[in-house]
Parts: C-alpha cells; sequence; structure tokens
C-alpha cells in the first residue's frame, strides 16, 4: 500500500513538469513554423538533463549524438555561479528546444552544429550588467553565447 501511495504521490508531482515540458516543446515547434518537421504536440526523442555548475564545479550538458532523420530535443536549463559552463549540441539533424538558460557572475557558452535548429522556449531574455547574445536567458553580470561549429566554408 506504500509502496503504492508514494507511486501516486510522485506522479501527481511529475505530471505539472511534463505538461511544463509539452507546453515548452509547443512553443519551440511554433517558432520554428512551417519548416519544423514535428508537429504540435509531438514528444521529444530526446530530454538532456539539467545542468548546474558552481565556482567551474558541475557537470557537462549537451549531447554528442547525431542522427540520420530530425530529432526533436528538449534543452532543461543550464544554470552558472561563477564559472564557465558549456552545452554542446553537436547533431546536425538536432531541433533543439532550450528551457531558460541562466548565469551568474559566470559565462554560459552554447556550441552548436552549424546545421543545428534551436529555439527558446522563452521569448524573452533579461542581462543586468552582462551581455546575453542569445536574447533567450537570464545574465547577472555574466554572458551567454551560441558559437557555431561544422560549418561548410
Amino acid at each position: 500500500m506504500k509502496r503504492i501511495l508514494s507511486f501516486l504521490i510522485l506522479a501527481a508531482l511529475a505530471a505539472p513538469a511534463l505538461a511544463d515540458d509539452q507546453a515548452a516543446i509547443n512553443e519551440c515547434i511554433a517558432t520554428w513554423g512551417a519548416k519544423s518537421p514535428f508537429p504540435k504536440g509531438a514528444k521529444p526523442d530526446k530530454v538532456i538533463a539539467p545542468g548546474v555548475k558552481v565556482f567551474g564545479i558541475g557537470e557537462r550538458q549537451g549531447s554528442e549524438e547525431a542522427t540520420k532523420a530530425p530529432s526533436l530535443v528538449l534543452v532543461n536549463p543550464a544554470v552558472n555561479v561563477a564559472g564557465k559552463s558549456t552545452v554542446r549540441l553537436a547533431n546536425p539533424n538536432g531541433w533543439y528546444c532550450l528551457q531558460a538558460q541562466t548565469t551568474v557572475a559566470g559565462k554560459i557558452t552554447i556550441e552548436a552544429h552549424c546545421d543545428a535548429h534551436i529555439a527558446s522556449a522563452r521569448r524573452d531574455g533579461t542581462s543586468v550588467a552582462a551581455h546575453d547574445d542569445t536574447g533567450k536567458g537570464t545574465a547577472v553580470m555574466g554572458a551567454l553565447r551560441v558559437q557555431r561549429f561544422g560549418c561548410k566554408a
């Protein structure tokens, strides 16, 4: 009985997060418009876990996997405090939907393949005594940048 009750409580707590994820995916699909190969309501093929770095300590976030077909990927938030964090998105067929990225007195760099598609589930960005190249995150005394790689000359 306790096991069933625990499962029901966890499911109830997880449901709003899943709904928020789907809302984020739908917003990205709408941003890509007619060129998106995914219909509204599509589920992501992959979800990249949230990343947290404080003073440079923490796990790297991203995906090196390349696919032959378009792949819808939800990139959960990266949070960086007083350090440097890199989110690497290497799939040239990736359609990456970014949740809000946040840096405080640090730098987040999003390295994305030249052919990858990126959209933000958040339409506005905030910079306070900082620089945000993306307009899609929050930077406080820090920087948020997108760098492309693998571009054909």
